[in-house]
Formats: structure tokens, sequence, C-alpha cells
């Protein structure tokens, strides 16, 4: 195996993981509303890293294949400009769901839910574009075109699609720790499991035993977490992890169906010095996320002390998550009144 396209797979697993569970919180706000502040306590320290992986992704890519680029504007130029359209409003909808003014027209619901529904929109544009590059379908045969019909005329392309967002579904109760009628997570996960299993296998694309030993992981933790509501966040991320990695190392190599990708691999001295960028720039960038993920379980931590010492306790909760530099929530309001907070302070 090449060690340049391993890397690049590697990137693509974390980011496509960083997206999927992004679409976790997506399906807790749709499904949910009252699991806003819980979900939105685990958003925020990610959802600006997700757009610095894309990029760290395309511009290694863009590195590695140059050959390979003509082909995807040809392709899919209009579904990527579209998915940058909507990843910019999916921003935008998302912080101003953090700052509402009073007596404004727009409530943090109605805000969170049109993210959702953006979010949901760029997903789907992403998935469909990655399945399309490694299975070739809906491309023509000088990869100058691309056809929707042609793309959606084999029943596996929707299964693939629908079982990966069940399967996201199935484990927003696990992630998030929904209770609401949380017997569907199981439910879903399962289902969502098999039809994208048998989608990939009418797609041809591979699976082995590795294949079903992490559909049977997924499955238990959903379970597990539908019998003792117990389930850690990390598992899910590694599990969703492994899971991408695997269905880009069982398909080694493979682009638009039969064509070979170490064919369009940048060969000159370039790769060479763009593999040490990545690597250094990888390396700064998982330090970075992991001190921003330290630093906001820091504040969790310390939350959970202030409130179980009743020292405090009311003016942290009201605190959602690292990202907003725990400006408070809602503009300083709490059920429609504003906090008078500084005023007490100079009484």
């Amino acid at each position: 195996m090449n060690l340049y396209i391993m890397i690049n797979y590697v990137i693509l697993a974390v980011l496509f993981t960083f997206l999927l569970t992004e679409a976790m919180s997506v399906f807790s706000f749709i499904y949910d509303k009252r699991s806003i502040p819980t979900v939105k306590k685990y958003l925020d320290p990610i959802w600006g890293v997700i757009g610095t992986f894309a990029v760290f992704f395309i511009v290694n890519t863009e590195v590695l294949y140059p050959s390979i680029m003509p082909s995807i504007d040809y392709l899919y130029v209009f579904p990527i400009l579209l998915a940058t359209l909507l990843f910019i409003a999916r921003n935008l909808f998302l912080v101003f769901s953090e700052y509402i003014w009073k007596n404004a027209k727009f409530n943090q619901l109605m805000l969170v839910r049109i993210y959702s529904l953006v979010t949901f929109l760029v997903l789907l544009i992403l998935i469909s574009v990655f399945l399309s590059i490694i299975s070739g379908m809906g491309a023509n045969s000088t990869l100058t075109a691309f056809s929707v019909a042609g793309f959606l005329s084999n029943p596996a392309v929707p299964g693939f699609i629908a079982g990966a967002f069940l399967t996201v579904f199935g484990l927003s109760f696990v992630f998030y720790g929904l209770q609401k009628t949380k017997f569907l997570s199981p439910a879903f996960t399962l289902i969502g499991l098999l039809v994208f299993i048998l989608s990939m296998r009418a797609l041809n694309l591979t699976t082995n035993y590795i294949t079903y030993i992490l559909a049977a992981v997924i499955f238990a933790l959903s379970v597990l977490y539908y019998l003792t509501g117990k389930a850690r966040r990390e598992v899910i991320f590694i599990a969703v992890f492994l899971s991408i990695l695997s269905i880009n190392l069982l398909n080694y190599g493979k682009v638009f169906g039969e064509k070979v990708l170490a064919s369009y691999l940048n060969n000159s001295a370039v790769s060479s010095a763009a593999l040490a960028v990545t690597a250094v720039g990888g390396a700064l960038l998982t330090a970075f996320l992991l001190f921003f993920l330290y630093m906001y379980r820091r504040s969790d931590n310390k939350e959970d002390y202030d409130e179980n010492s009743n020292s405090g306790g009311n003016e942290i909760s009201d605190k959602i998550g690292i990202a907003n530099l725990y400006i408070m929530s809602n503009n300083n309001k709490e059920d429609g009144k504003e906090h008078k907070t500084r005023k007490n302070r100079k009484r």
C-alpha cells in the first residue's frame, strides 16, 4: 500500500467521522428539542474543526492527485460549490442560534432546525459525491459529465445513503443520551447497518469479516445503551472512524469504479514535500483539537463540581461550550428574562 494514499485515507476518515458525528447532532435537534442544551455542549468544540479538516483534506488531495482534478471539476463542480455555499449557511445559522436578542422573531429552536436542514443537505451531497467517486455511479466513461438520473438508477445508491443516515440516527440516541423512545436506537441502527452493507455488496464494493465485526460493535453499543442507559462517546467516535477507514482500505485504490487511484498519484518531488507538510500539519491540527477538547472537558467537569457543591452552579450552567468564549447564551437571557448579574454584583 502506498503511504501517500494511506495518509489521505486517514484524513478522509477523520473528516467523515466528524461529519457523521455532526449528523447525530442534526437528528437530535430535529427529533427532540429538549436535547438542544446537551447537544450544543458537545457540538461547540468541533463544529469549527470540521471545516478545518475539510480544507486540510482538499489541499492534501490536490497535491497528491493533480491529474484527477479536471475529472472532479467536470463531474462534481456544481454539487461541490452548492455544498460549499450550504456549509457557509450552516456556520451562520449555528452561530446565530447562540445569540438570540430580546423579542427576536427567530427563536433558538427555529434556527437550530434550519441549521439541521442545511447540514443534512451538505452531508447528503458529500456522501453522494464520495459514493460516486469510488463506485463510478453517475459518471460517464470519459469522466466529463455526471448524470443524476444515472446515479439514482441503481437502487443500491439511495440504499447506501439511507443506510448511513438510519445508522447515524440510531447512534444519536447513544451519543447524546436521548431518552425519548430510546428503543428506536437499536432498531434503527440494525436496519441502517443491514441496508448499508447490502447496498455496498450490490454496488460491488468489497466487504469482509472486518465489516461485519465493526457493524456488530456499533449495534452492540446501541443495545447496551437501551439496556443500561450508558455508553461512551469516545467508543462511538472510534467505531465510526474505523468503519469509514475500513471502507477505504477494503476498496483500496478504487476510483470511478474500475480505474486505479495510484495512476493519478503525483510522483514528483512535490509528493515528498507534501508528505512532510501533511505530517506536521496533521500533527499540529490533532494536537490543537485534543487541547481544545481537553479544555472543554475541563470546563464541563468544573461545571459538574460546582453544581454538586452548590457554588455558582446556576451561572456556570448557562454557559454552553468553550467555542463561544463563555459568553452567556441567548444574549444573557433565561426563559425570556434578562439576567441582572452585573447589577447584582454592583450592589
